[in-house]
Protein backbone atom coordinates (compact mmCIF):
# COMPACT_ATOMS: atom_id res chain seq x y z
CA UNK A 1 0.00 0.00 0.00
CA UNK A 2 1.29 3.18 -0.70
CA UNK A 3 1.42 4.61 2.64
CA UNK A 4 4.15 1.50 3.36
CA UNK A 5 6.35 1.98 1.10
CA UNK A 6 9.56 3.04 3.01
CA UNK A 7 11.52 6.69 1.63
CA UNK A 8 14.23 5.90 0.07
CA UNK A 9 15.23 10.05 -0.17
CA UNK A 10 14.35 9.82 3.51
CA UNK A 11 16.58 6.76 4.31
CA UNK A 12 19.33 7.80 2.39
CA UNK A 13 19.38 11.12 4.57
CA UNK A 14 19.35 8.78 7.91
CA UNK A 15 17.42 11.05 9.45
CA UNK A 16 13.77 10.13 11.88
CA UNK A 17 10.70 10.92 10.92
CA UNK A 18 9.66 13.97 13.45
CA UNK A 19 6.81 13.09 15.81
CA UNK A 20 4.79 15.91 14.91
CA UNK A 21 4.40 13.93 10.99
CA UNK A 22 2.70 11.43 13.26
CA UNK A 23 -1.01 10.06 11.26
CA UNK A 24 -1.62 14.11 11.14
CA UNK A 25 -3.44 13.71 14.24
CA UNK A 26 -1.43 16.22 16.04
CA UNK A 27 -3.82 16.97 19.69
CA UNK A 28 -1.77 19.78 21.28
CA UNK A 29 -5.59 21.30 22.79
CA UNK A 30 -8.33 18.57 23.40
CA UNK A 31 -11.87 20.10 24.04
CA UNK A 32 -14.34 18.04 26.55
CA UNK A 33 -16.88 17.13 24.53
CA UNK A 34 -15.43 17.38 21.40
CA UNK A 35 -16.50 14.02 19.21
CA UNK A 36 -13.85 11.70 18.74
CA UNK A 37 -13.33 11.96 14.92
CA UNK A 38 -12.98 15.80 15.27
CA UNK A 39 -9.85 15.05 18.50
CA UNK A 40 -8.67 12.41 16.41
CA UNK A 41 -9.79 12.32 12.34
CA UNK A 42 -10.76 9.00 10.72
CA UNK A 43 -9.14 6.26 9.27
CA UNK A 44 -10.03 5.54 5.49
CA UNK A 45 -9.42 2.15 3.82
CA UNK A 46 -8.66 3.36 0.28
CA UNK A 47 -9.30 0.58 -2.76
CA UNK A 48 -5.97 2.75 -4.39
CA UNK A 49 -3.96 3.72 -1.41
CA UNK A 50 -4.74 1.66 1.38
CA UNK A 51 -5.21 2.41 4.79
CA UNK A 52 -4.59 6.47 5.69
CA UNK A 53 -5.79 9.27 7.87
CA UNK A 54 -7.80 12.28 7.25
CA UNK A 55 -6.65 14.79 9.72
CA UNK A 56 -9.68 16.30 12.50
CA UNK A 57 -9.74 19.34 10.51
CA UNK A 58 -10.10 17.35 6.91
CA UNK A 59 -12.91 15.17 8.60
CA UNK A 60 -14.70 18.37 9.29
CA UNK A 61 -14.82 19.88 5.66
CA UNK A 62 -16.08 16.60 4.73
CA UNK A 63 -18.85 16.20 6.64
CA UNK A 64 -20.40 19.02 5.31
CA UNK A 65 -23.40 19.11 2.66
CA UNK A 66 -21.13 20.90 -0.16
CA UNK A 67 -18.24 18.17 0.02
CA UNK A 68 -20.98 15.43 0.60
CA UNK A 69 -22.45 16.24 -2.74
CA UNK A 70 -19.26 15.12 -4.45
CA UNK A 71 -20.69 11.70 -4.02
CA UNK A 72 -23.26 12.51 -6.67
CA UNK A 73 -20.73 13.24 -9.24
CA UNK A 74 -19.19 10.67 -11.27
CA UNK A 75 -15.31 11.08 -11.72
CA UNK A 76 -16.18 9.67 -15.09
CA UNK A 77 -19.44 11.37 -15.70
CA UNK A 78 -20.75 8.39 -18.55
CA UNK A 79 -18.47 6.34 -18.66
CA UNK A 80 -19.83 3.46 -16.69
CA UNK A 81 -22.38 2.87 -19.76
CA UNK A 82 -18.86 1.24 -21.20
CA UNK A 83 -17.47 0.67 -18.34
CA UNK A 84 -19.92 -0.47 -16.17
CA UNK A 85 -17.31 -0.60 -13.03
CA UNK A 86 -16.24 3.22 -13.79
CA UNK A 87 -18.88 4.42 -11.33
CA UNK A 88 -16.64 6.02 -8.71
CA UNK A 89 -17.27 9.63 -7.68
CA UNK A 90 -15.20 12.96 -7.09
CA UNK A 91 -15.84 11.95 -3.54
CA UNK A 92 -13.03 9.28 -3.22
CA UNK A 93 -10.71 10.93 -5.94
CA UNK A 94 -10.78 14.26 -3.46
CA UNK A 95 -10.14 11.73 0.00
CA UNK A 96 -7.43 9.78 -2.28
CA UNK A 97 -5.54 13.15 -3.49
CA UNK A 98 -5.66 14.85 0.00
CA UNK A 99 -3.51 11.61 0.90
CA UNK A 100 -0.85 12.19 -1.95
CA UNK A 101 -0.87 15.96 -1.19
CA UNK A 102 -0.20 15.48 2.29
CA UNK A 103 2.41 12.30 1.92
CA UNK A 104 4.46 14.80 -0.60
CA UNK A 105 4.37 17.49 1.38
CA UNK A 106 5.35 15.56 4.59
CA UNK A 107 8.07 14.03 2.00
CA UNK A 108 9.59 17.67 1.68
CA UNK A 109 8.89 18.48 5.34
CA UNK A 110 11.22 15.51 6.63
CA UNK A 111 13.99 15.35 3.92
CA UNK A 112 14.58 18.91 3.60
CA UNK A 113 13.99 20.52 6.89
CA UNK A 114 16.11 23.62 5.39
CA UNK A 115 13.39 23.96 3.21
CA UNK A 116 11.08 25.47 6.64
CA UNK A 117 8.05 23.38 5.38
CA UNK A 118 6.04 23.55 8.64
CA UNK A 119 2.75 21.73 9.77
CA UNK A 120 0.43 24.34 8.99
CA UNK A 121 1.77 23.97 5.35
CA UNK A 122 1.71 20.43 5.14
CA UNK A 123 -1.94 20.75 6.26
CA UNK A 124 -2.96 23.36 3.76
CA UNK A 125 -1.90 21.41 0.69
CA UNK A 126 -3.19 18.70 2.14
CA UNK A 127 -6.86 20.49 2.35
CA UNK A 128 -6.26 21.88 -0.97
CA UNK A 129 -6.10 18.49 -2.88
CA UNK A 130 -8.80 17.57 -0.64
CA UNK A 131 -11.10 20.50 -2.10
CA UNK A 132 -9.75 20.76 -6.02
CA UNK A 133 -12.83 19.60 -7.17
CA UNK A 134 -15.29 20.55 -5.35
CA UNK A 135 -16.70 22.91 -8.51
CA UNK A 136 -17.36 20.24 -10.89
CA UNK A 137 -20.89 20.38 -11.73
CA UNK A 138 -23.44 17.29 -13.41
CA UNK A 139 -21.97 14.87 -15.30
CA UNK A 140 -17.99 16.47 -14.24
CA UNK A 141 -15.81 17.56 -17.15
CA UNK A 142 -19.28 17.32 -19.56
CA UNK A 143 -20.91 20.13 -17.48
CA UNK A 144 -17.99 22.83 -18.64
CA UNK A 145 -16.65 20.97 -21.97
CA UNK A 146 -20.08 20.75 -23.61
CA UNK A 147 -23.03 22.03 -21.98
CA UNK A 148 -22.11 25.50 -21.08
CA UNK A 149 -20.19 26.04 -24.49
CA UNK A 150 -23.14 24.86 -26.03
CA UNK A 151 -25.57 27.47 -24.23
CA UNK A 152 -23.36 30.20 -24.54
CA UNK A 153 -23.17 29.88 -28.41
CA UNK A 154 -27.20 30.14 -28.19
CA UNK A 155 -26.92 33.01 -25.84
CA UNK A 156 -28.45 31.71 -23.06
CA UNK A 157 -25.29 32.46 -20.32
CA UNK A 158 -23.87 35.73 -19.81
CA UNK A 159 -21.29 36.66 -22.71
CA UNK A 160 -19.03 38.70 -20.37
CA UNK A 161 -18.51 36.09 -17.49
CA UNK A 162 -15.97 33.33 -17.72
CA UNK A 163 -16.64 30.21 -15.38
CA UNK A 164 -14.50 27.60 -14.93
CA UNK A 165 -14.80 24.32 -12.05
CA UNK A 166 -11.42 25.54 -10.58
CA UNK A 167 -12.93 28.90 -9.97
CA UNK A 168 -16.01 27.41 -8.38
CA UNK A 169 -13.93 25.11 -6.01
CA UNK A 170 -12.69 28.30 -4.61
CA UNK A 171 -15.66 29.79 -4.10
CA UNK A 172 -17.66 26.69 -3.15
CA UNK A 173 -14.47 26.48 -0.43
CA UNK A 174 -15.24 30.02 0.65
CA UNK A 175 -19.20 28.62 0.90
CA UNK A 176 -18.59 25.95 2.64
CA UNK A 177 -16.02 27.85 5.53
CA UNK A 178 -19.24 30.16 6.02
CA UNK A 179 -22.18 28.07 5.47
CA UNK A 180 -21.26 25.70 8.07
CA UNK A 181 -20.03 28.04 10.69
CA UNK A 182 -16.25 26.41 10.15
CA UNK A 183 -14.61 29.10 12.06
CA UNK A 184 -15.89 28.02 15.27
CA UNK A 185 -15.73 24.45 14.90
CA UNK A 186 -11.78 24.17 13.28
CA UNK A 187 -9.18 25.74 15.09
CA UNK A 188 -10.61 24.03 18.50
CA UNK A 189 -8.11 21.35 18.68
CA UNK A 190 -4.74 22.06 17.10
CA UNK A 191 -2.37 25.34 16.44
CA UNK A 192 -2.06 24.27 12.98
CA UNK A 193 -5.78 24.48 12.54
CA UNK A 194 -7.95 26.36 9.35
CA UNK A 195 -8.40 29.64 10.10
CA UNK A 196 -10.14 31.86 7.76
CA UNK A 197 -6.60 33.86 6.55
CA UNK A 198 -6.04 30.57 5.49
CA UNK A 199 -8.56 29.80 2.54
CA UNK A 200 -6.98 32.42 0.22
CA UNK A 201 -3.93 29.97 0.52
CA UNK A 202 -5.73 27.17 -0.34
CA UNK A 203 -7.67 28.87 -3.06
CA UNK A 204 -4.23 29.87 -4.73
CA UNK A 205 -3.23 25.92 -4.39
CA UNK A 206 -6.00 24.86 -6.37
CA UNK A 207 -6.43 27.74 -8.91
CA UNK A 208 -2.91 28.32 -10.23
CA UNK A 209 -2.75 27.66 -14.44
CA UNK A 210 -0.40 26.50 -16.97
CA UNK A 211 -1.27 30.10 -18.23
CA UNK A 212 0.29 31.49 -14.79
CA UNK A 213 3.50 30.52 -16.06
CA UNK A 214 5.99 32.21 -18.84
CA UNK A 215 7.44 29.69 -21.73
CA UNK A 216 10.61 29.82 -19.07
CA UNK A 217 8.69 28.30 -16.59
CA UNK A 218 8.45 31.18 -14.31
CA UNK A 219 5.27 31.79 -12.66
CA UNK A 220 3.60 35.80 -13.69
CA UNK A 221 0.27 35.09 -12.13
CA UNK A 222 -0.96 36.38 -15.80
CA UNK A 223 -3.97 34.45 -16.34
CA UNK A 224 -4.93 34.20 -12.16
CA UNK A 225 -3.91 38.21 -11.58
CA UNK A 226 -1.95 37.11 -8.31
CA UNK A 227 1.60 38.30 -9.22
CA UNK A 228 2.73 37.43 -5.68
CA UNK A 229 1.41 34.33 -3.44
CA UNK A 230 1.12 33.45 0.12
CA UNK A 231 3.34 31.04 0.00
CA UNK A 232 5.23 32.62 -2.41
CA UNK A 233 8.87 32.09 -0.80
CA UNK A 234 7.58 28.39 -1.34
CA UNK A 235 6.90 27.75 -4.61
CA UNK A 236 7.58 24.43 -4.96
CA UNK A 237 4.22 23.69 -3.22
CA UNK A 238 2.23 25.18 -5.47
CA UNK A 239 3.23 22.31 -7.74
CA UNK A 240 1.98 19.38 -5.84
CA UNK A 241 -1.68 20.17 -6.44
CA UNK A 242 -2.20 21.60 -9.62
CA UNK A 243 1.08 21.95 -11.33
CA UNK A 244 0.90 24.44 -14.14
CA UNK A 245 4.66 24.51 -15.10
CA UNK A 246 4.79 20.89 -16.09
CA UNK A 247 1.51 19.35 -14.71
CA UNK A 248 3.48 16.36 -12.78
CA UNK A 249 1.13 16.63 -10.11
CA UNK A 250 -0.81 14.35 -7.44
CA UNK A 251 -3.86 14.80 -9.09
CA UNK A 252 -3.02 13.50 -12.31
CA UNK A 253 -1.43 10.33 -10.05
CA UNK A 254 -4.64 9.49 -8.12
CA UNK A 255 -7.06 10.73 -11.04
CA UNK A 256 -5.06 7.73 -13.19
CA UNK A 257 -4.73 5.21 -11.22
CA UNK A 258 -8.35 5.37 -9.93
CA UNK A 259 -9.44 5.38 -13.17
CA UNK A 260 -7.50 2.59 -14.56
CA UNK A 261 -8.48 0.26 -11.99
CA UNK A 262 -12.08 1.49 -12.09
CA UNK A 263 -11.66 0.47 -15.98
CA UNK A 264 -9.30 -2.29 -15.63
CA UNK A 265 -6.77 -0.58 -17.92
CA UNK A 266 -3.25 -0.88 -16.76
CA UNK A 267 -0.91 1.96 -15.71
CA UNK A 268 2.30 2.16 -16.15
CA UNK A 269 3.74 4.17 -14.14
CA UNK A 270 5.48 4.14 -10.32
CA UNK A 271 3.95 7.50 -8.23
CA UNK A 272 5.25 6.47 -5.04
CA UNK A 273 8.85 6.84 -6.86
CA UNK A 274 7.96 10.23 -7.97
CA UNK A 275 7.59 11.12 -4.85
CA UNK A 276 10.19 9.36 -3.24
CA UNK A 277 12.79 10.26 -5.83
CA UNK A 278 11.79 14.04 -6.30
CA UNK A 279 13.48 17.34 -4.05
CA UNK A 280 13.23 20.79 -4.24
CA UNK A 281 16.57 22.81 -5.88
CA UNK A 282 16.23 26.82 -6.24
CA UNK A 283 12.37 26.60 -5.31
CA UNK A 284 11.46 23.87 -7.60
CA UNK A 285 10.27 20.21 -7.34
CA UNK A 286 13.22 18.39 -9.40
CA UNK A 287 13.13 14.38 -10.04
CA UNK A 288 16.12 12.01 -9.84
CA UNK A 289 17.53 11.58 -13.43
CA UNK A 290 16.69 7.90 -13.32
CA UNK A 291 12.98 8.82 -12.82
CA UNK A 292 12.39 10.45 -17.09
CA UNK A 293 11.17 6.92 -18.33
CA UNK A 294 8.22 7.05 -14.97
CA UNK A 295 7.55 10.49 -16.07
CA UNK A 296 7.24 9.72 -20.07
CA UNK A 297 5.22 6.61 -18.53
CA UNK A 298 3.47 9.22 -16.50
CA UNK A 299 1.99 10.84 -19.29
CA UNK A 300 1.76 8.17 -21.91
CA UNK A 301 -0.64 6.62 -19.30
CA UNK A 302 -2.63 9.81 -19.22
CA UNK A 303 -2.82 9.85 -23.38
CA UNK A 304 -3.80 6.22 -23.27
CA UNK A 305 -6.23 6.83 -21.17
CA UNK A 306 -7.81 9.87 -23.05
CA UNK A 307 -8.12 7.64 -26.17
CA UNK A 308 -9.42 4.26 -24.69
CA UNK A 309 -11.85 5.58 -21.77
CA UNK A 310 -11.99 9.21 -21.38
CA UNK A 311 -12.71 9.77 -25.39
CA UNK A 312 -14.44 6.21 -26.10
CA UNK A 313 -16.24 6.51 -29.06
CA UNK A 314 -19.91 5.25 -27.39
CA UNK A 315 -19.43 7.00 -24.08
CA UNK A 316 -18.63 10.45 -26.07
CA UNK A 317 -22.12 9.15 -28.15
CA UNK A 318 -23.86 9.37 -25.04
CA UNK A 319 -22.46 12.46 -23.33
CA UNK A 320 -23.65 13.93 -26.56
CA UNK A 321 -26.98 12.89 -25.63
CA UNK A 322 -26.60 13.64 -21.88
CA UNK A 323 -25.66 17.59 -23.46
CA UNK A 324 -28.51 17.73 -25.63
CA UNK A 325 -30.75 16.83 -22.88
CA UNK A 326 -29.42 19.18 -20.42
CA UNK A 327 -29.41 22.09 -23.37
CA UNK A 328 -33.23 21.79 -23.62
CA UNK A 329 -33.97 21.83 -20.35
CA UNK A 330 -32.47 24.90 -19.97
CA UNK A 331 -35.37 26.31 -20.31
CA UNK A 332 -36.47 24.57 -17.22
CA UNK A 333 -33.52 24.74 -14.99
CA UNK A 334 -32.10 28.18 -15.96
CA UNK A 335 -28.44 27.21 -15.39
CA UNK A 336 -27.27 30.66 -15.90
CA UNK A 337 -29.23 31.55 -12.82
CA UNK A 338 -27.30 29.23 -10.73
CA UNK A 339 -23.88 28.59 -12.08
CA UNK A 340 -22.48 31.76 -10.95
CA UNK A 341 -22.97 31.08 -7.17
CA UNK A 342 -22.06 28.56 -4.99
CA UNK A 343 -25.30 28.45 -2.83
CA UNK A 344 -27.11 27.96 -6.19
CA UNK A 345 -24.75 25.97 -7.84
CA UNK A 346 -24.45 22.86 -5.27
CA UNK A 347 -27.94 22.12 -6.29
CA UNK A 348 -26.61 20.88 -9.38
CA UNK A 349 -25.27 17.39 -9.27
CA UNK A 350 -25.79 13.88 -11.46
CA UNK A 351 -29.51 13.66 -10.29
CA UNK A 352 -30.36 16.16 -12.84
CA UNK A 353 -30.88 13.12 -14.90
CA UNK A 354 -33.30 11.12 -12.90
CA UNK A 355 -35.23 15.05 -12.42
CA UNK A 356 -35.41 15.27 -16.02
CA UNK A 357 -36.73 11.82 -16.23
CA UNK A 358 -39.17 11.87 -13.91
CA UNK A 359 -40.48 14.99 -14.72
CA UNK A 360 -43.98 16.18 -16.08
CA UNK A 361 -43.62 19.35 -17.02
CA UNK A 362 -44.20 20.37 -20.54
CA UNK A 363 -41.05 22.25 -21.17
CA UNK A 364 -39.18 19.12 -20.35
CA UNK A 365 -40.64 17.01 -22.68
CA UNK A 366 -37.86 17.25 -25.50
CA UNK A 367 -34.98 16.36 -22.82
CA UNK A 368 -37.30 13.50 -21.21
CA UNK A 369 -37.27 12.03 -24.82
CA UNK A 370 -33.69 11.99 -25.14
CA UNK A 371 -33.35 10.48 -21.69
CA UNK A 372 -35.44 8.23 -22.93
CA UNK A 373 -33.49 7.01 -25.86
CA UNK A 374 -30.34 6.91 -23.59
CA UNK A 375 -31.75 4.15 -20.86
CA UNK A 376 -32.83 1.56 -23.79
CA UNK A 377 -29.52 2.53 -25.81
CA UNK A 378 -31.17 4.16 -28.82
CA UNK A 379 -27.92 6.15 -28.98
CA UNK A 380 -26.38 8.37 -31.11
CA UNK A 381 -24.38 6.73 -34.26
CA UNK A 382 -20.79 6.91 -34.27
CA UNK A 383 -19.70 8.10 -38.46
CA UNK A 384 -15.69 7.44 -37.85
CA UNK A 385 -12.71 9.74 -37.49
CA UNK A 386 -10.44 11.09 -39.75
CA UNK A 387 -6.65 11.33 -38.74
CA UNK A 388 -4.88 15.01 -39.02
CA UNK A 389 -1.51 14.76 -40.02
CA UNK A 390 1.24 15.71 -38.16
CA UNK A 391 2.48 18.10 -40.61
CA UNK A 392 -0.77 19.87 -40.29
CA UNK A 393 -1.59 20.21 -36.98
CA UNK A 394 -0.47 24.12 -36.64
CA UNK A 395 -2.38 25.87 -39.24
CA UNK A 396 -5.45 23.31 -38.44
CA UNK A 397 -8.81 25.06 -37.88
CA UNK A 398 -11.55 23.69 -35.91
CA UNK A 399 -14.01 21.41 -38.48
CA UNK A 400 -17.74 22.41 -38.15
CA UNK A 401 -20.51 20.79 -38.91
CA UNK A 402 -21.48 22.75 -42.02
CA UNK A 403 -17.88 21.72 -42.66
CA UNK A 404 -18.67 18.34 -43.05
CA UNK A 405 -22.21 18.65 -44.50
CA UNK A 406 -20.96 21.07 -47.74
CA UNK A 407 -19.54 17.72 -48.95
CA UNK A 408 -22.79 15.51 -48.18
CA UNK A 409 -24.62 13.87 -51.25
CA UNK A 410 -26.94 16.70 -52.32
CA UNK A 411 -29.97 13.64 -52.26
CA UNK A 412 -28.93 12.79 -48.30
CA UNK A 413 -30.85 15.83 -46.78
CA UNK A 414 -28.14 15.95 -44.59
CA UNK A 415 -28.27 19.09 -42.50
CA UNK A 416 -26.39 20.18 -39.90
CA UNK A 417 -28.53 20.10 -36.95
CA UNK A 418 -28.23 15.94 -37.78
CA UNK A 419 -24.77 15.66 -36.77
CA UNK A 420 -22.21 16.29 -34.22
CA UNK A 421 -18.58 17.02 -34.64
CA UNK A 422 -15.71 16.57 -32.43
CA UNK A 423 -12.49 18.15 -32.71
CA UNK A 424 -10.82 15.59 -30.80
CA UNK A 425 -7.14 16.43 -29.52
CA UNK A 426 -5.09 13.97 -27.24
CA UNK A 427 -1.44 15.33 -25.90
CA UNK A 428 0.60 14.93 -22.87
CA UNK A 429 -0.57 17.63 -21.26
CA UNK A 430 1.28 20.63 -22.96
CA UNK A 431 -0.52 20.51 -26.51
CA UNK A 432 2.09 19.76 -29.29
CA UNK A 433 5.19 20.15 -26.24
CA UNK A 434 6.97 17.33 -24.75
CA UNK A 435 6.08 18.14 -21.05
CA UNK A 436 9.61 16.29 -19.27
CA UNK A 437 11.54 18.91 -21.17
CA UNK A 438 9.84 21.16 -18.74
CA UNK A 439 11.28 19.06 -15.86
CA UNK A 440 14.21 19.49 -13.96
CA UNK A 441 16.55 16.75 -13.04
CA UNK A 442 19.62 15.78 -10.80
CA UNK A 443 22.01 13.17 -10.72
CA UNK A 444 22.44 12.47 -7.40
CA UNK A 445 20.08 12.39 -3.58
CA UNK A 446 23.21 14.99 -2.15
CA UNK A 447 22.89 17.05 -5.79
CA UNK A 448 22.02 20.97 -5.25
CA UNK A 449 22.31 21.35 -8.70
CA UNK A 450 19.32 20.39 -10.92
CA UNK A 451 18.38 20.91 -14.77
CA UNK A 452 16.57 20.17 -17.55
CA UNK A 453 16.96 17.50 -20.17
CA UNK A 454 19.73 18.10 -22.75
CA UNK A 455 17.84 18.58 -25.96
CA UNK A 456 21.10 16.99 -27.78
CA UNK A 457 21.04 14.18 -25.05
CA UNK A 458 19.06 11.43 -26.53
CA UNK A 459 17.41 9.96 -23.63
CA UNK A 460 15.97 6.54 -25.31
CA UNK A 461 15.42 5.86 -29.22
CA UNK A 462 12.06 4.73 -27.82
CA UNK A 463 10.19 7.60 -26.36
CA UNK A 464 7.41 9.56 -28.57
CA UNK A 465 8.50 12.16 -31.21
CA UNK A 466 5.09 14.07 -30.98
CA UNK A 467 3.18 14.35 -28.18
CA UNK A 468 -0.17 15.24 -29.64
CA UNK A 469 -2.67 13.80 -32.33
CA UNK A 470 -5.78 15.30 -33.72
CA UNK A 471 -8.95 13.73 -35.02
CA UNK A 472 -11.86 14.54 -36.66
CA UNK A 473 -15.09 12.61 -35.59
CA UNK A 474 -18.95 13.06 -36.54
CA UNK A 475 -21.73 11.64 -34.95
CA UNK A 476 -25.17 11.18 -35.87
CA UNK A 477 -28.40 11.75 -34.01
CA UNK A 478 -30.71 10.12 -36.01
CA UNK A 479 -29.48 6.68 -37.26
CA UNK A 480 -31.03 7.12 -40.57
CA UNK A 481 -28.76 9.97 -41.52
CA UNK A 482 -25.55 7.75 -40.46
CA UNK A 483 -24.90 6.59 -44.27
CA UNK A 484 -24.97 10.10 -45.88
CA UNK A 485 -22.68 10.95 -42.32
CA UNK A 486 -20.19 8.68 -43.40
CA UNK A 487 -20.12 9.54 -47.30
CA UNK A 488 -19.56 13.18 -46.10
CA UNK A 489 -16.95 12.43 -43.47
CA UNK A 490 -14.60 10.29 -46.40
CA UNK A 491 -15.27 13.31 -48.55
CA UNK A 492 -14.18 15.99 -46.14
CA UNK A 493 -10.97 13.57 -45.41
CA UNK A 494 -9.72 13.39 -48.78
CA UNK A 495 -10.68 17.28 -49.63
CA UNK A 496 -8.14 17.87 -46.26
CA UNK A 497 -5.56 14.94 -46.99
CA UNK A 498 -6.24 13.36 -44.30
CA UNK A 499 -6.13 9.66 -43.81
CA UNK A 500 -9.67 7.57 -44.59
CA UNK A 501 -11.94 7.73 -42.11
CA UNK A 502 -12.34 4.06 -39.65
CA UNK A 503 -14.42 2.92 -36.79
CA UNK A 504 -18.37 3.82 -37.72
CA UNK A 505 -21.33 1.92 -36.25
CA UNK A 506 -22.04 -0.85 -37.56
CA UNK A 507 -25.51 -1.15 -39.10
CA UNK A 508 -26.95 -4.16 -37.53
CA UNK A 509 -28.80 -6.11 -39.59
CA UNK A 510 -32.32 -6.94 -39.48
CA UNK A 511 -33.82 -10.39 -37.48
CA UNK A 512 -36.49 -12.45 -38.96
CA UNK A 513 -38.66 -14.77 -37.08
CA UNK A 514 -37.94 -18.46 -37.29
CA UNK A 515 -41.09 -21.06 -37.49
CA UNK A 516 -40.08 -21.75 -34.01
CA UNK A 517 -40.77 -18.83 -32.74
CA UNK A 518 -36.71 -17.92 -32.43
CA UNK A 519 -34.84 -15.40 -34.38
CA UNK A 520 -32.39 -15.53 -37.02
CA UNK A 521 -30.41 -12.79 -39.30
CA UNK A 522 -31.45 -12.28 -42.34
CA UNK A 523 -29.20 -12.57 -45.23
CA UNK A 524 -27.55 -9.44 -46.34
Amino acid sequence: QANQHPDAFAMHRREEPSNALDDGAQLEHVVPGVRSARRHGKLVNDAIHGLFRLSPDAVTIVDTPEFQRLRELKQLGLSSYVYPAASHTRFEHSIGTYHLAERWAQHFQMCQPELGVTNKDVKLVAIAGLCHDLGHGPFSHLFDNEVLPRLRELNRIDPNRVWSHEQMSCDLLQHLYDANDLEDTLGVDSRDALQREDLLTVQELISIDKKDYDSAGQYTGAHSKRPQLSLGGKMFLYEVVANGRNSVDIDKFDYLLRDGAACNVRTSFDHSRLIQLSKVINGRVCFKMSEVNTLYNLFHTRANMHQVVYTHAKAKAIEYMVTDALVAADAHFKFDQLIWEPSTFKRLDDTILKRIEWSTEDELEEARRIVRRLRVRDLYKYAGEANVPDKMHASWSRVTPRDIVDLAPHSSGLREEDIIVDNKEINYSMKSKDPVRNVEFFEHLDSTVAQPLDPLRNVSSMLPRHFQDKKVRVFVRDASKLHAAVEALNSFAKSRKCASPIGNTPVKRARSRCADGGSQASPG
